[in-house]
Formats: C-alpha cells, structure tokens, sequence
C-alpha cells in the first residue's frame, strides 16, 4: 500500500517544528517548506497528495503559491492555514478555489488530524475511480467553504440556545436573495401557514431551525453550482428544479404520514429531496462534454442517466455528489441520499430518510413532474411502496397533491 505524501508551507519553523512532532507517529510521508519556492522544488520531485500551506508569508505568500499550485499540479488537495488577520484575504482566495478548505492557526491538534484523514481518505477514493475525476473534483472552485450567509448560520444554530431568533433574522437578511426564499416557503400553504409572513422572524418560527438551514445550504448550492451553466439538450436547468423541489415535497408528505417516524426526519427528508441530484449540476458544470454525451446516450439508448454515466464517465453523479457532500460537511443524512438515492438498501444509514427520497424521486419522474435527464421512468419497488403505505389507486391524488404544493 503506497503512503500518502503531505507537505507543509510554512515560514515560521516554530510551526513546522510543532507539526513534525505532531505528526512523526502518523503514516504519512511529510515534506516540510520554509516557503513557496522550497515547496515547488519539493513538489517537482514528489507525488504529493495534499499541501498544507500557511497564508502570510516573505517573498512568495500562501495565496500566490496556492494557486500556482491549482494550475500546475490541480489534482493535489489544498488546505489553508490561517490567523484571524489573513480572513478576508482568504475569503476571496477560497472564492477562487486555490484551497478547499482553511484551519485556524494556530490549529486544534484534533481537528488537524481529522481534517488530514479525511482530506486524503477522499482522494484514495478518487484515485480508485480515474485520475481524471480527482483532478476534476480538486480543481473545482465551487469546493470552496459554502457562503458567508450559510457558515453564519450554520455557527448561529450550532448555539441556538444562547442566540435569538432575531440576531439570526438579522443575519439572514444581510442575504436578499436567501431572505426571498424563506419567505416564499414560509407563505406556502405546505408549511400550513393561512397569513401573510412578511417577517423573517416570524418565518424562523414557522419553518423551524432544520427547515431554514435545509433552505438556506439548497439555497447556496444551487447558487454555486447552477451559475454559467452551459446548456445542454435534454437536460433543462429549470425543469431539473422543479424536479429536486416535487421529490423535497413529496419525501417530506411520506414521512409525515408514517406515524411511527421521527419528525425531524420528515424536515430532513424535504432538504435531501432538494438536493440528492446535485452531483448532476457538478457534472454539467465541470464535466459538460461528456455529461452531454452520456445525457445524448440515455436519450438514445431510452435509459437512466445514471447508467450512461457510467458507461462515460466512469463514475455517476451519485458518487460525485458524495464526495461534494463531504467537501462541504454537509449532514451525514444528506451524505447517505446522495450517495445512496438509486439503490436504498445499500445504505445502512439514514434510512427513512433516503428510502423517502428514493420514493419520491421515482414517483415524481412517475407523475411528470420536471425532468432529471433520465428519459426512462424507474421501476418503483413495491417493498417500498408498501413501506410507505402506497396503493396505486393513491398516486392520482399524490400528484395533484404535489403539484398543488408547488404552484
């Protein structure tokens, strides 16, 4: 088994000395670099799988040597090292995607680690896939830390018991477009709400804290990921929304009538229907030739996108997804959706949730609702179907139940 290979960049050897030692006890191979260029005479020399590099530093700062490293070594994975004065420097360098993730410095001995485990278990996945992909997933920019809005939230409602729902309204609507989409869902007649929300405050209240972050991470992906997006035949962007919106709908109804489920399963149900596709907005976004081949593929061959997908690109947008999922810590329920949304019973996780979105996924395309690429409906399994309590005689009424809730 060939050792993975680290490199540090940092000018003060105070901090490399720490990190040796740290370290020194952990299987990995570790260059250390007093500065950028001692690290490129590094990096021409050694397969390096990830570059750990401090921001401020003489001659040739970490942003600098970072993005020459995007550009001439893109498959390598690269983590920032940052003190609080260096943030809004590395703001816009994460923007750009020279790292795809940042550390405090100094940084949590604990949390070095796990961030360093899982950074290099991602790329021993990739790497059993094609080198293609890794490139492709670490060049991505859009792997960045997800927006300001999302991480403020995120760090509010991680101390929900001790911040108020006004100091997080306050946040939220710092965001336009955010707070234009809370308001719309906390209004909807989905949510049961009979008079007008005009407040953020009030849509909090209504909506519920698993509700607003859900919202608030589709909100951001979809931004992120959707923007300059090439067309492509036969896979509508618009239409595509309406889908992943009908299957978040549609999985939250099927948990809600299931007495004996977990409530909050039922909000985590509508944000995995939201977001269980995306690893086909990455693909259309970063993959866009061979996305159009294999979508051109399904359409020729009247078969699931996600079987082109792996006749073309050798992976599907599930396992694409995932590894997104896990670049952005996104919940482990969402993890197991994306990953595991055509195939259930692989999962051994999560399941009401992502056998909910499953349903809903094959119900939704059952019904017409949208599109997805795929231009062959799903077999819905009947073990499923009696799961969830689902006759046929029940899916006109399901329907039009779901199209009222999206209007």
């Amino acid at each position: 088994m060939l050792m993975n290979t680290i490199l540090f960049v940092d000018d003060e050897q105070n901090i490399l000395s720490f990190l040796k030692r740290l370290l020194h006890n952990e299987p990995w191979k570790l260059f250390f670099a007093g500065g950028g260029q001692e690290g490129f005479d590094i990096l021409d020399k050694e397969e390096v799988d990830l570059v750990i590099s401090d921001v401020q530093m003489p001659e040739m700062d970490g942003i600098v040597f970072m993005r020459q490293v995007k550009e001439r070594y893109p498959h390598i994975v690269r983590i920032f090292m940052s003190g609080h004065a260096d943030r809004s420097a590395v703001a816009k360098a994460l923007s750009e995607g020279c790292a795809q993730q940042i550390l405090s410095k100094p940084c949590n001995e604990a949390e070095l680690k796990e961030v360093i485990h899982d950074a290099l278990q991602q790329t021993a996945e990739l790497k059993k896939k094609n080198t293609g992909l890794q490139k492709v997933i670490n060049s991505l920019s859009s792997l960045s830390p997800m927006p300001e809005t999302y991480l403020e939230i995120k760090k509010c409602l991680s101390h929900i018991n001790t911040v108020s729902t006004e100091c997080l309204a306050e946040i939220i609507e710092q965001d336009a477009s955010v707070s234009a989409e809370l308001l719309r869902w906390a209004n909807s007649s989905f949510f049961g709400q009979m008079h007008k929300v005009d407040t953020i405050e009030r849509a909090l209240m209504i909506l519920g804290m698993d509700i607003i972050e859900g919202l608030i991470l589709s909100h951001a992906v979809f931004g992120q990921l959707s923007s300059d997006q090439q067309k492509v035949q036969g896979f509508s962007l618009k239409a595509f929304q309406t889908h992943s919106l009908a299957c978040a709908i549609l999985s939250k109804l099927l948990v809600t009538k299931l007495a004996h489920m977990d409530p909050k399963d039922a909000d985590r149900a509508f944000t995995a229907g939201l977001l269980h596709d995306v690893g086909k907005l990455v693909e259309q976004r970063y993959l866009t030739e061979k996305f159009i081949v294999a979508v051109d593929a399904a359409h020729e061959n009247k078969t699931l996108l996600v079987d082109a997908e792996y006749q073309i690109l050798e992976t599907t947008h599930e396992e694409i997804g995932r590894h997104l999922a896990e670049w952005w810590s996104m919940p482990s329920f969402l993890v197991n959706t994306i990953r595991w949304h055509h195939n259930p019973k692989m999962c051994k996780a999560d399941q009401p949730v992502v056998q909910a979105v499953h349903m809903a996924d094959v119900l939704v395309q059952k019904f017409g609702i949208g599109e997805s690429g795929n231009f062959r409906v799903p077999i819905a399994d009947k073990a499923y179907m009696e799961f969830f309590e689902i006759l046929e005689e029940d899916l006109p009424s399901i329907k039009e139940a779901v199209i009222y809730y999206l209007s």
